[in-house]
């Protein structure tokens, strides 16, 4: 009897749905911060179900879409990562970050966009003529098209 009573115990109790987060306000950076720790613990589809939210209470907050991107770049959604890095570049309109336009081309990438991320790259260069990692991706991304279009040959 003593164990029936415990088992009708814990069904009655709720269960406990608290994670390790710390209480923050629903700000910009509170939600970033939240969002990074559930990337951290491996809780990706609650990372990214806080990241769609939040871009709903901060539409317009660049860090809110940066992070949503990254999410998705983890969950390897690249079209959602598209979207939401063309969203990015058009809340940065002329002070595009080149971690924008590095994120943007990678996603093409992996997308098979190639010649959308040669032409990315490109404008990316004439913002940032000196950033090695965009200079990479140019030689990257000219060495597979030429080697593709040699093979058509």
């Amino acid at each position: 009897m003593n164990s029936t009573a415990q088992h009708i115990e814990a069904r009655l109790s709720p269960p406990d749905l608290a994670m390790d987060i710390p209480e923050r306000s629903l700000d910009p950076e509170g939600i970033r911060e939240a969002v990074s720790l559930l990337m951290a613990r491996g809780e990706l589809d609650l990372a990214g179900e806080m990241s769609d939210l939040a871009r709903m209470i901060h539409p317009n907050n660049e860090s809110i879409w940066a992070i949503s991107a990254l999410v998705a770049e983890v969950m390897q959604d690249w079209l959602k990562a598209h979207a939401l890095l063309t969203r990015l570049r058009q809340l940065q309109g002329n002070n595009v970050t080149a971690e924008t336009y590095r994120h943007h081309i990678r996603v093409l990438r992996c997308l098979g966009s190639d010649f959308i991320a040669l032409s990315l790259v490109r404008t990316a260069l004439n913002r940032y003529p000196s950033d090695a990692s965009l200079q990479d991706e140019l030689e990257a991304l000219l060495t597979l098209l030429k080697t593709s279009s040699d093979s058509l040959v």
